[in-house]
């Protein structure tokens, strides 16, 4: 069997396996909403940055998703933001690997947000915090890439061997260093305001899931 069609096979694997995980979870109707209009804002804004090669906020908006809202709903923005924004910009093959590698950039953020501890109000406010999420997103922009270059060398079939994965690599260079530097620059410039609008959403919907539970107990 062809070796892409493996690695297809074995990605929609995953994102069944991911999607029953998270159905499990049971998610507040609420926490749905804040993902769907996140996945939302994140794809839109990826639209009008089309004619830039590279370059776009969606990134970093997925990123700071999670770094707010934490590892789920930072996974499941970045899947979102793939499928719609790609409404627009064309669906194909590529879009499976975009919606994983914006997920798993979501992801990251969240994680990030736990190790680095959840005390700092409003997120991003401390240096160090913030300088940790600007050199994040900026590394992402050539995660992102090479988990794309991926996409294209397994499909190469035949010629899939360590010269065509070197020269695919060396020939994207330019592009990743755009997305890495836009990436850097959104990052620095919008993320500590963003991340006060985010989070004033968010502990909007933690005080409305304490009311709940608690007419719930009474």
């Amino acid at each position: 069997m062809n070796i892409a069609l493996l690695i297809l096979l074995a990605l929609l694997s995953l994102f069944a396996i991911l999607l029953l995980v998270l159905e499990k979870s049971k998610m507040d109707e609420k926490i749905i909403a804040v993902i769907a209009t996140l996945g939302a804002i994140a794809s839109i804004a990826r639209v009008p940055f089309a004619a830039i090669p590279n370059v776009q906020p969606t990134t970093f908006l997925v990123m700071l998703s999670g770094y707010v809202f934490g590892i789920r709903v930072g996974f499941l923005v970045g899947v979102i933001a793939a499928v719609f924004s790609n409404f627009f910009l064309g669906q194909g093959t590529w879009t499976l690997w975009q919606m994983m590698a914006w997920g798993l950039s979501g992801a990251f953020a969240g994680g990030l947000r736990y190790v680095t501890g959840r005390s700092a109000q409003p997120p991003l406010s401390k240096s160090v915090d913030k300088w940790l999420f600007v050199g994040s997103c900026t590394a992402w922009g050539f995660l992102f890439d090479w988990i794309m270059n991926l996409w294209i060398f397994v499909g190469m079939g035949a010629f899939m061997n360590i010269g065509s994965f070197l020269a695919l690599y060396s020939a994207g260079l330019a592009f990743d260093i755009a997305h890495a530097a836009g990436n850097f620059l959104f990052a620095l410039l919008l993320g500590p305001g963003f991340a006060r609008i985010f989070t004033r959403y968010h502990r909007k919907l933690v005080i409305s899931q304490l009311t709940v539970r608690k007419s719930h107990d009474v």
